[in-house]
């Protein structure tokens, strides 16, 4: 079998139209990744050199010293402008940016963050108190279900605290960036609507249904159409990653995720490595989500061109039901949800599920993982009640031939 998936993986891989597309794509995200970094980075050139160099100079663990060169180059600058006695032309010396507001912007931003982790620990237990009097307080009025949910909160901001600072503009300009994500449904659709089609249209697939390792192959292709979903993902993830990495200097991947000031309230207890490896994992899954969707057009129809068509229709729904319905209950079952991660876990949010508070990720993640498995079953079921058919015809082909040929002989 697993040669056979090799097989399958090689011959999807093998369309020139995809690898044609495949290193289009590629392209056009590094370009617009790049694009969206000359537009913040370079036009700013020397401001964003002193942004990197001082928060080199000021990252890492805890320090009293770090602490307070940041406090006083803020107070330094702070000064001169409430004084007044500064010029206004640019790259004045003295200054780390080129010019005093610079460097007052650049203090102040940094001094702020700083404050907010380390006093992180102090406002997580002041939400725990409030959520532990809350709970008592539902407890003691019989409401179960809000008393369970502020016990969910206690449990999820216990223990918190961030023991170094990281510049984190890198890392927070990765998790918005989803354009790849786009490459990667239309690579989707392009690679998997013929998978079965293409075999109808050019007469094979009469003869393979005939073979003994017909099911095994339908098992095989399934397979095949998610190992290379996959791969692309996998492929467009790392180059998004390293583009980033290496553009906007990322550092800190084993700082908590609640660090990054978009998840201060997110209920994953994760590091931010741990982070990007769920997000990258959710994505695929809902690519794989859009992929069987695409299989199981294919196995229905027998035309190569009706599968890509009606299944680039579908997802373009799907990318239009979520930009104007993200905010509805029913997004939750939108595959497309799942690659938007920071809406799943940027903050503390449950629906009731039996009379008890559960994360409201947990649904989307559910339903993707089970989609995957019907949609699965549903291609095996019909490829084999397609086969089963084709047996039948043609054993009743042969019992018509056999009966002519008795009334001959007779």
């Amino acid at each position: 079998m697993r040669v056979l998936i090799y097989y399958e993986v090689k011959k999807l891989f093998g369309n020139r139209m995809v690898l044609i597309m495949l290193v289009l794509f590629s392209f056009l995200n590094f370009m617009r990744i790049y694009s969206n970094y000359q537009n913040t980075i370079q036009k700013e050139k020397r401001y964003f050199n002193a942004y990197f160099e001082i928060y080199n100079q000021v990252s890492g663990e805890w320090n009293t010293d770090k602490i307070q060169y940041v406090i006083a180059e803020y107070e330094k600058a702070n000064a001169i402008v409430q004084a007044g006695d500064f010029a206004t032309e640019p790259n004045q010396p003295g200054t780390h940016t080129g010019y005093i507001f610079g460097d007052l912007g650049l203090f102040e931003q940094i001094k702020n963050e700083m404050e907010s982790l380390y006093k992180y620990e102090q406002s997580m237990d002041e939400l725990i108190q409030r959520a532990s009097d809350n709970a008592t307080f539902y407890k003691e009025k019989g409401n179960i279900y809000q008393q369970k949910v502020n016990e969910k909160i206690v449990t999820a901001y216990s223990n918190r605290k961030v023991n170094a600072f990281y510049d984190t503009m890198g890392i927070r300009e990765y998790l918005k960036y989803d354009f790849s994500v786009l490459f990667i449904t239309i690579l989707t659709v392009l690679m998997l609507s013929p998978i079965f089609a293409r075999e109808h249209e050019i007469e094979m697939y009469g003869l393979l249904k005939l073979t003994s390792q017909f099911r095994s192959l339908t098992i095989c292709k399934v397979l095949a159409g998610g190992i290379a979903v996959c791969m692309i993902g996998s492929f467009f993830f790392l180059q998004d990653f390293l583009s980033f990495s290496v553009l906007y200097h990322i550092k800190g991947l084993s700082q908590p995720i609640y660090s990054l000031p978009d998840y201060y309230y997110s209920p994953l207890n994760i590091s931010i490595g741990g982070y990007l490896f769920l997000n990258a994992a959710l994505k695929i899954l809902c690519f794989l989500t859009i992929g069987g969707i695409c299989m199981a057009i294919s196995a229905a129809v027998k035309n190569e061109v009706i599968p890509f068509c009606v299944s680039f229709v579908i997802a373009l729904g799907l990318f239009l039901a979520d930009a104007f319905f993200h905010q509805s209950t029913a997004s939750t079952l939108n595959p497309i949800t799942l690659s938007k991660s920071s809406r799943l876990f940027a903050s503390f949010d449950v629906v009731k599920v039996i009379g008890t508070p559960v994360y409201r990720f947990v649904i989307p993640i559910l339903f993707g993982l089970l989609a995957c498995c019907i949609l699965s079953i549903v291609i095996t079921l019909i490829l084999i009640i397609s086969q089963s058919e084709r047996e039948h015809s043609i054993y009743q082909k042969q019992q018509l031939h056999n009966t002519g040929g008795d009334q001959y002989e007779i």
